[in-house]
């Protein structure tokens, strides 16, 4: 099973949650010390450095530095209201001072984030909102193909009847085909699989959403452990044995030390007495 949250209501960390082709093009013009200390999970030194800097950064550099504040607020333990309410203001004048832009479209898309998953009472409409907007306007931008998937998660999830939660799967379905962001088609895939295994839509949609998964490219060794195992599993459920053995040995070469690597090993020694 690929562990992914129902609706996640907390982030750890939201400045690991960006592209950091984002943050290290931001870092390298501007500023780049407090970037530096955000990226090591240094957030109250990252918070100091930004505002300091800002009091003798030149006008050009303001808007920047402002961005970089805001993303520290928000990671600051313990998370206080009142610091992610002027987060929320900080983001709102980047934004509205070039909606357009990078820094203005990651604005936007922290923004709806913040709705979702910061506050103590996170405000769904908003978030939906929101990344509806991004989507709608910058729907080829990594921050518009970013907001599709947490808005899939809102809708998917959300207290709907079992007809319309079907539409919807469908919908984010064909949608995905559309995704051209390596991470946010990744995810998009992961999450539509997870909920046709948790809603019981058959082991071929799974499978079909696991294999667009691992197709785009899954980055992440822990995923990626998962996601080859549940491939292998899925393929020899359905009776595709030749691409099971493929996955399960896959798996084998790729990741020899694991705690899957005999009940994989049963597995495929299964299928090769079989053929």
């Amino acid at each position: 099973m690929i562990t992914l949250p129902a609706l996640p209501l907390r982030m750890s960390g939201l400045v690991r949650r960006l592209p950091w082709v984002t943050l290290a093009s931001i870092a390298l013009n501007i500023h780049a010390a407090p970037w530096d200390d955000a990226g090591a999970g240094l957030f109250n030194e990252a918070h100091d450095a930004f505002v300091s800097e800002a009091k003798t950064a030149r006008p050009a550099d303001q808007r920047g530095l402002r961005y970089g504040e805001a993303v520290s607020l928000l990671n600051i333990q313990p998370r206080t209201q009142s610091n992610i309410d002027k987060a929320y203001t900080l983001l709102e004048e980047v934004r509205t001072s070039s909606p357009d832009d990078e820094l203005g479209l990651e604005s936007r898309y922290l923004q709806g984030r913040i709705e979702q998953v910061q506050r103590s009472t996170p405000d769904l409409v908003k978030a939906d909102a929101i990344f509806s907007e991004l989507v709608h306007t910058h729907p080829t931008h990594p921050a518009g193909q970013r907001a599709r998937v947490k808005l899939a998660i809102i809708r998917l999830y959300a207290k709907v009847d079992a007809t319309e939660r079907h539409r919807r799967y469908e919908e984010f379905t064909a949608g995905a085909s559309e995704l051209t962001d390596q991470g946010a088609k990744v995810q998009m895939h992961l999450l539509l699989a997870e909920l046709a295994r948790q809603l019981n839509y058959g082991n071929e949609q799974e499978l079909a959403h696991m294999l667009a998964a691992d197709q785009a490219g899954v980055t992440k060794r822990n995923l990626h452990v998962q996601v080859l195992v549940r491939i292998g599993d899925l393929a020899r459920l359905t009776g595709r044995n030749d691409l099971a053995r493929q996955y399960y040995t896959q798996f084998l070469e790729q990741f020899p030390r694991t705690d899957r690597r005999s009940t994989v090993e049963g597995y495929l020694a299964a299928l090769n007495s079989s053929k």
